[in-house]
């Protein structure tokens, strides 16, 4: 039987930990919704003023504007619609039902691609363009003017951007522009504004700050060093797959950080530290493709114990909100809110305050009132679950015993309750969960980290494309290059991607002991190596590893130019 909860205590989202809601994620659809958010500085989208059901009326518009020629007549109006919804935007189905037809999100061409205000709904972003904002900005010291200028520099070529609450913006007028971006921005011209609204969503302190700073840097460092140097098209698809791929690793590190948090509440973990430290999990990356062989075995036991941690997680997650949720609750006495403040120090989110949270917990003089409440939620819980089912039976009290079997196998009040929540909301839950990983992880884009079917769960493993491999490459040399891009040692890209991201490739991971699976490694090293040898990456003019060297994509190219 299900557990029935009461209004108040449904729901898994704490912000103070992840303001991120994990769910099912296309990445495809984002950076039209980023440009949005960081040219509003964090308010949002006030109200929906374009329909995204009106396709013909907006191929119409483009139809008369004067740069285009020759579309006049029924054959030309076909071609520039084939053109349209082949180039410059996606469609899909409206709502649930897939009933008719909307535009999705607008092809980013160009930084006008916000304009529209595409996608509609907010929600299908599950609030990454906010964290990835706010990681930005705090990176930059919140300097909201050079985080605006820096977007307009790098996304803006040829646009002029209005100011909010309007935002907007058109042509130059002069710039010259490849054909589709200047399209991009014709087709833009017959949308309306869509205006920001009052007010930023509000700025939480990451889980694992030094973490999201990291993630940040490695977005900064790629947009600066590359955006001249790469042809727009090829910039946005491994822009996105950064994103995508610092998304996977910022939540599956802060996962095991607060998993371990709330075990061991007395010292914080290395991701949630300043300064920052290697940190779990360690992802090892098969690139042997062999089925059978000890590299694929490693690579799909990482994710298995992956998706453990992150089951693990929904416990964790619920026992830090329902605490968080007693805590306010307790501030409201004067003298209460004095002891809590002492041991909060002042922080109202951040590791310290979720470490804190804990050390309530665990305080003698407080834990007495935090588990009153736990008992009256939990009486409160029983009752929800006494009430008439939809045939309008009645439950009768004893009836309720299998909820003692969930409860019994805590020690404490509060674990009592956290587990009657995480109960009533598993099933939906961990499927949201589980759909976040492999929607960030890309186990359906050409630059996926995750390989397998996500039908089968057992076919799940860590075994990278060549594009997302390129990027690592790309991005790497861009955090160790002192000026400009330059080539990298091989030696010095698996330290860092080790260091950075917790990949390994020439080792096994630490639960994997034996001559054999260290064999396997070395064969995946080479394994590798030979793919960046094919996509033109990998050199090896000398057999010592320590002196191979790495030459990033479009590195040569800026060299040239330089």
């Amino acid at each position: 039987m299900k557990v029935k909860l009461p209004k108040e205590l449904k729901g898994v989202k704490f912000p103070k930990v992840l303001t991120i809601d994990m769910n099912n994620f296309d990445i495809d659809l984002f950076l039209p919704t980023l440009f949005y958010t960081i040219l509003s500085q964090g308010r949002g989208k006030a109200r929906r003023t374009n329909d995204p059901k009106d396709i013909q009326r907006y191929i119409d518009t483009l139809a008369h504007n004067s740069i285009l020629e020759g579309f006049d007549d029924q054959v030309g109006r076909k071609v520039l619609e084939r053109l349209v919804r082949t180039t410059l935007i996606t469609t899909g189905g409206v709502g649930r039902s897939n009933r008719g037809e909307q535009i999705t999100y607008i092809v980013p061409y160009t930084l006008l691609a916000h304009k529209p205000g595409f996608p509609t709904e907010s929600s299908r972003h599950r609030g990454a363009d906010t964290f990835i904002y706010q990681a930005l900005r705090e990176n930059m010291n919140r300097a909201d003017r050079e985080l605006l200028n820096a977007a307009k520099l790098i996304f803006g070529r040829g646009v002029n951007i209005g100011d909010m609450p309007d935002l907007g913006g058109s042509y130059d007028g002069q710039t010259e522009l490849d054909t589709l971006t200047r399209l991009s921005i014709a087709f833009l011209d017959g949308f309306q504004n869509t205006r920001t609204g009052l007010s930023r969503e509000q700025s939480v302190t990451p889980a694992c700050p030094k973490l999201a700073n990291e993630l940040a840097t490695d977005l900064l460092r790629y947009l600066f060093e590359y955006y001249e140097h790469m042809p727009s098209q090829a910039f946005t698809y491994n822009l996105l797959a950064l994103i995508n791929f610092e998304l996977f690793n910022y939540t599956l590190k802060l996962v095991y950080a607060i998993n371990e948090l709330v075990q061991i509440p007395e010292t914080l973990p290395p991701a949630m530290r300043d300064p920052l430290e290697s940190s779990s999990p360690q992802l090892y990356l098969d690139f042997t493709q062999d089925v059978r062989g000890r590299s694929h075995e490693m690579a799909k036991a990482c994710v298995r114990r992956d998706i453990e941690a992150y089951q693990q997680f929904l416990y964790s997650n619920l026992h830090l909100r329902l605490l968080d949720s007693y805590v306010v609750s307790l501030r409201r006495n004067a003298q209460r809110r004095v002891k809590i403040d002492s041991i909060l120090e002042g922080s109202e989110s951040g590791p310290f305050y979720l470490q804190g949270l804990l050390f309530l917990r665990d305080d003698p003089t407080l834990s007495v009132y935090l588990d009153a409440q736990a008992r009256i939620d939990e009486e409160r819980i029983r009752e929800e679950n006494e009430l008439p089912d939809d045939a309008g039976n009645v439950v009768e009290e004893e009836e309720l015993s299998w909820l003692d079997d969930i409860t019994d196998v805590a020690d404490t009040d509060i674990e009592r309750v956290v587990n009657l929540v995480v109960e009533g909301q598993r099933d939906s839950a961990l499927k949201h969960i589980v759909s976040w990983y492999w929607s960030v992880g890309g186990m359906k884009k050409t630059h996926g980290l995750l390989a397998g079917s996500v039908r089968s769960r057992t076919s799940w493993r860590y075994a990278p494309s060549n594009d997302l491999l390129a990027v690592l490459v790309q991005v790497t040399a861009a955090r160790l290059s002192s000026q400009g891009i330059q080539s990298i040692r091989l030696q010095e890209f698996l330290q860092f991607i080790e260091k950075r991201f917790g990949i390994l490739i020439d080792r096994p991971p630490d639960i994997f002991k034996g001559a054999e699976y260290i064999a396997a490694a070395h064969d995946n090293l080479r394994a590798m190596q030979n793919r960046l040898r094919q996509m033109g990456i990998f050199r090896d003019l000398s057999d010592d590893f320590t002196i191979q060297r790495l030459h990033p994509p479009y590195a040569m190219l800026k060299t040239m130019e330089a």
